[in-house]
């Protein structure tokens, strides 16, 4: 399937069941509610952080899950949103997910972390600009580069975590075939660094090439079956329009929250703020991943096509066979 064609179907495959959809959406909205909460009643910190855990973690497995079946029927040929049985599955496979988004996004949340931690404040770069203040500027230079790093490190490692959780749908939810290891450890034991160098090297430069050699195997043959230059069209693509979804999205939840409530005369920044969350719950983020997941479900189905009629896997068949 042309990447034309991918974005056009995973528009429109959204449409294909509008119960499950909308189904979809107050699942989203429950994993998002405390948000409204903070505009419907005082509650404090820790409650807040409680309610922030079930619904990322509990409510918010259950739609990882649905997602996840997305893919799972996508890549069988099924052009219709699925239903929502088999919830232990769900709920399950919305596990694994997670995990496989924690373990790939490690170096991005380490070097977060560790400049959280360090309380890094980039606006140091702006402040010392003026007075040219060659030492501010500096430690804010010094900052500034493990941010771009990181940022530039979760822009290449987005595809490949979207491969990896096709790749364990296209593997019956198999969590294990979303890290193919390959040789990593004898890669890594081949590694020598000394000293603070070796320190610098691995969190800030050598931990996206370490985390490549997991990819290795199944996942690479699988992009290398799409094409380098096709997988970067729809990942180029892709993005466009889930970056024109969102803000697009976002003014329309803006402009038709302020219409209705000035229409019904009950206009308040809380009841505009928890509409506006409504909406954005309901319709735009259950549409931008059902648009994701079917997309991510299409170009993988498009590399297993060119995979399975390729001369390298008919060899590997015949030997696998004798």
């Amino acid at each position: 399937m042309s990447i034309r064609g991918i974005i056009i179907d995973s528009l429109s495959y959204p449409f294909s069941n509008w119960m499950r959809f909308l189904f979809l959406g107050i699942i989203v909205l429950i994993s998002f509610s405390q948000y409204t909460f903070l505009y419907l009643v005082k509650i404090n910190f820790l409650l807040f952080i409680c309610l922030d855990i079930i619904g990322f973690l509990f409510v918010g497995s259950f739609a990882r899950g649905y997602l996840f079946k997305i893919i799972n029927k996508s890549l069988t040929g099924i052009n219709e949103l699925p239903g929502f049985n088999d919830w232990i599955n769900i709920f399950i496979d919305g596990i694994k997910v997670l995990i496989v988004n924690i373990i790939y996004l490690f170096p991005f949340i380490l070097i977060i972390l560790s400049l959280l931690s360090s309380g890094t404040d980039l606006r140091i770069i702006l402040t010392s600009l003026p007075d040219l203040n060659l030492d501010l500027l500096y430690v804010g230079f010094t900052h500034f580069i493990p941010v771009i790093i990181a940022f530039l490190y979760l822009i290449l490692i987005i595809p490949v975590i979207l491969m990896s959780i096709a790749n364990m749908a296209y593997n019956d939810g198999k969590l294990s075939e979303a890290f193919k290891f390959g040789e990593i450890f004898v890669n890594v034991s081949k590694l020598s660094w000394d000293g603070i160098t070796w320190y610098g090297l691995a969190f800030y430069g050598e931990v996206p090439i370490i985390i490549g050699f997991f990819i290795f195997d199944e996942i690479l043959e699988r992009i290398y079956s799409v094409g380098w230059k096709k997988l970067i069209m729809w990942y180029f693509a892709t993005g466009i329009i889930a970056l024109i979804l969102i803000f697009g999205g976002y003014f329309v939840a803006n402009i038709t929250s302020n219409l209705i409530l000035n229409g019904l005369e009950l206009f308040s920044l809380s009841n505009y703020n928890i509409l506006r969350i409504l909406i954005l719950s309901l319709v735009l983020l259950p549409y931008l991943f059902i648009f994701l997941s079917r997309s991510t479900a299409l170009i993988y189905n498009s590399a297993i096509k060119s995979y399975w009629g390729s001369e390298s896997y008919t060899s590997n068949y015949k030997l696998q066979q004798e």
